[in-house]
């Protein structure tokens, strides 16, 4: 599992901060180019955003995750998106298929990380790879899984018997918590939650 929108060998084609005749006031993101065109979310989070930039960004995505960022999926197959508004997502949810929507001068994906000031910032660091163009291999980037776990704010009101089920589940995409970092252990479970729980089950063992 990496921290990446993409998998298998990809390029980066265009770098946070890189000057150009491109971009009014440097490049705000990463550009992929992958062989593999699905895009992954790249957080364990919840899709805010799906909207379609003519002049910019084409369709995209925008996903938040616990801390407040926004990871926005850039330039996306028009038909391709996988998610809905609302949905909750992890690093292993394709959201959709690597396009040449928007502004662009062929099929990439730019991937953009705002801060919860909705800011851009260099998003290299996150995925965890250099902020340089050239090519590079998924595999040479991939995190444990206890990195990828973001500790739910209840998690002391989780009881201890059922900690290890929790873990398990939430590592798994079946259940994730809310918009604000909770499990809310608790809470009562809708027939709409249900249904996304059975959904989630289908596409991984269906």
């Amino acid at each position: 599992m990496t921290n990446l929108p993409v998998t298998g060998k990809f390029s980066v084609t265009a770098t946070y901060g890189q000057d150009g005749s491109y971009w009014k006031d440097k490049h705000k993101g990463i550009d992929f180019v992958a062989d593999n065109r699905d895009v992954y979310a790249t957080c364990d989070g919840t899709v805010r955003v799906i909207a379609y930039d003519e002049s910019g960004w084409g369709r995209y995505v925008s996903i938040g995750d616990s801390n407040g960022n926004r990871h926005i999926f850039c330039h996306l197959e028009e038909g391709s998106v996988r998610v809905t508004v609302g949905q909750s997502v992890n690093r292993t949810t394709v959201i959709a298929k690597m396009g040449d929507t928007g502004n662009v001068t062929g099929l990439h994906l730019h991937f953009q990380l705002n801060d919860s000031n909705n800011s851009p910032i260099d998003p290299s660091s996150y995925l965890g790879i250099p902020n340089k163009v050239g090519v590079y291999y998924s595999e040479s980037f991939i995190i444990s899984e206890e990195q990828t776990m973001e500790k739910y704010n209840d998690e002391a009101s989780i009881s201890n018997w059922a900690k290890e089920a929790v873990k398990k589940v939430t590592e798994a995409g079946i259940m994730l918590g809310d918009e604000n970092n909770n499990f809310n252990p608790r809470a009562n479970l809708t027939r709409q939650e249900a249904a996304v729980i059975f959904e989630r089950l289908l596409e991984r063992w269906g």
